[in-house]
């Protein structure tokens, strides 16, 4: 009885076991090849390095905290030095726009005690239909960009890390962080990590693009389709529903601090109804602090932001940056705590200022219950 017993446990676990890699469709360890162009690279002595088995400390130090940035669609090559990634510097778009001086923001958080890491697919952004399959979907004939990243970052910072991780992603880079710190969730929940550390605790995102159907190539097609490594079925959901359905999960399973900069209407404002009536944008809503750049917005134009938004959210990090609304109460910001971040969940706010000057900036609180926002 105990032989068959036995048996029959053995025999549901390999099941359960097949049919996860089944629906998931791709075999997924902690690793990664080391010899791609995309994937994490780190910031050492002026240098954008892939990760590696012999990195130096200059690269990853165990015992300092980490900083991952993630870029968008259509990057420069005038804002990259290798080609491989976009450099984590005031972007030539905003340099151009407000006449702001360049700031090497990696080597200035390099110098506050952080690791710098970039999420690099700088080569593989350009085709705006083909980035929603390579995030979410799949990549190159194996796992999404999302897995691989969050496969390679799981090996880097290894099971013993125990110092705080904090993401940023820009424009269509704030899909990859999501879908990334996604990963991450389920890779701690099926057991490939044990490493909490490893996910991070705070997630910034910039102008997300959060994308339009039509602009997506075979949506037909993808709308069936499952999220890679947890076969989640898409089953239909538009962009912006998927988007706010995964910072729920993060936030339900991580109590992650999430706060967006909304700039651009074509890049995320114009997806969501601000009513009450839009499920997706309340379940967006609840879990994170929402800004509305509404100076920005003002002062530059609405199609001319969407790197100034870039430019101010890690402006407002890097000079650590504390923002206050017309209560004197602490308002969002890249600099706000983690713990300040999750007690504005449900709060949305205008950001003021007409120009980018970040540090006489200020924030309005919005009652969405009496004022349009």
């Amino acid at each position: 009885m105990k032989k068959l017993l036995l048996s029959f446990a053995l025999l549901t676990v390999f099941i359960a076991v097949f049919a996860f890699s089944a629906c998931s469709g791709f075999d997924v360890k902690i690793e990664y090849d080391s010899s791609t162009d995309y994937g994490v690279y780190w910031y050492a002595d002026g240098e954008y390095v892939r990760s590696s088995q012999n990195m130096s400390s200059e690269a990853f130090d165990a015992q300092k905290p980490t900083f991952i940035f993630a870029h968008g669609w259509e990057p420069d090559k005038e804002n990259s030095s290798n080609g491989l990634v976009e450099d984590l510097v005031t972007h030539k778009d905003t340099r151009d726009k407000t006449s702001t001086s360049m700031r090497n923001y990696a080597e200035e958080l390099k110098e506050q005690g952080y690791n710098v890491a970039l999420l690099g697919w700088f080569s593989y952004a350009k085709n705006l239909g083909d980035l929603f399959r390579a995030i979410w979907v799949d990549f190159d004939k194996g796992p999404a960009l999302s897995v691989r990243f969050a496969q390679e970052l799981s090996a880097v910072l290894g099971e013993s890390y125990d110092k705080d991780v904090k993401m940023v992603g820009h424009s269509y880079g704030s899909q990859l962080a999501v879908a990334t710190v996604y990963q991450l969730v389920n890779f701690k929940n099926n057991g490939l990590i044990s490493n909490e550390h490893i996910i991070p605790t705070r997630v910034t995102l910039a102008d997300p693009y959060i994308g339009s159907t039509s602009l997506i190539k075979d949506w037909d097609k993808l709308e069936k389709a499952k999220i890679s490594y947890t076969g989640e079925k898409i089953n239909g959901r538009l962009p912006k529903q998927l988007f706010a359905d995964k910072v729920d999960d993060i936030v339900s399973a991580s109590d992650i601090a999430v706060d967006i900069y909304c700039g651009m209407s074509i890049a995320s404002t114009s997806y969501y109804d601000y009513d009450g009536s839009d499920e997706s944008f309340e379940k967006l809503s609840k879990n994170c602090a929402f800004v509305k750049s509404e100076g920005l917005k003002k002062g530059y134009g609405d199609f001319n932001i969407h790197n100034i938004v870039r430019d101010w959210v890690l402006i407002s990090i890097v000079d650590e940056i504390v923002m206050s609304d017309q209560n004197d109460d602490v308002a969002p910001s890249g600099a706000a705590s983690d713990e300040e971040i999750k007690s504005m969940r449900g709060k949305c706010y205008y950001q003021e200022s007409r120009r980018l000057n970040v540090d006489s900036d200020y924030m309005t609180l919005i009652d969405r219950n009496a004022e349009k926002y």
